[in-house]
């Protein structure tokens, strides 16, 4: 059987070719635009960012493909439940995102819109909820799984000690500060 983790040879080249069809688009784009020199570099940044970006999207999504990057603990949490807050971020970035390339391209000369203050206030409020989340967890005892699947809690004490205690080894603090 194939490993997952090792593409297949024409998998390895899938990002060679996609670069060299940027690289062509871009040339394109150079002779077949009109206008003077600022132009020219003003298009070809633009498609050039936007080959960038998905070039880089493609890669995260081959490597997701070929089982690279694991996507089993996305939104879920330490015990292995699911996480409202990381569900709830999520669906709503991708809802704004979704809306707000409609309206680009939506729009007669495309161009971006101006985002209202009170989108951007609900998104940081998500967000906000994702904060607070991982700081409860971080903060409460450690719930996980065993080999059975039920859920065990650990807690941790911890203990406090001073570096001269460490430095003076097994010998108690009172005899010390007496002689």
């Amino acid at each position: 059987m194939n490993d997952p983790k090792q593409p297949s040879t024409w998998l390895s080249w899938v990002p060679l070719f996609v670069l060299f069809l940027s690289l062509v688009a871009v040339v394109v784009v150079y002779f077949v635009v009109p206008g003077d020199a600022m132009t020219h570099l003003k298009v070809i940044t633009g498609y050039v960012t936007l080959m960038l970006l998905f070039f880089f999207g493609l890669m995260v999504l081959f490597a997701i493909a070929r089982g690279t990057i694991d996507l089993s603990h996305l939104l879920s949490e330490a015990g292995g439940g699911a996480s409202m807050s990381r569900f709830q971020l999520l669906i709503f970035t991708f809802v704004i995102a979704f809306s707000l390339f409609l309206i680009i391209v939506s729009s007669d000369p495309m161009k971006f819109p101006v985002i209202p203050a009170e989108i951007l206030t609900l998104l940081g409020i998500s967000a906000s909820t994702y904060a607070v989340s991982k700081g409860i967890q971080a903060s409460s005892p450690t719930l996980r799984k065993d080999d059975n699947g039920d859920s065990t809690v650990t807690v941790q004490k911890k203990t406090e000690v001073k570096e001269e205690e460490i430095a003076q080894g097994p010998t108690s603090s009172s005899s010390s500060s007496n002689g």
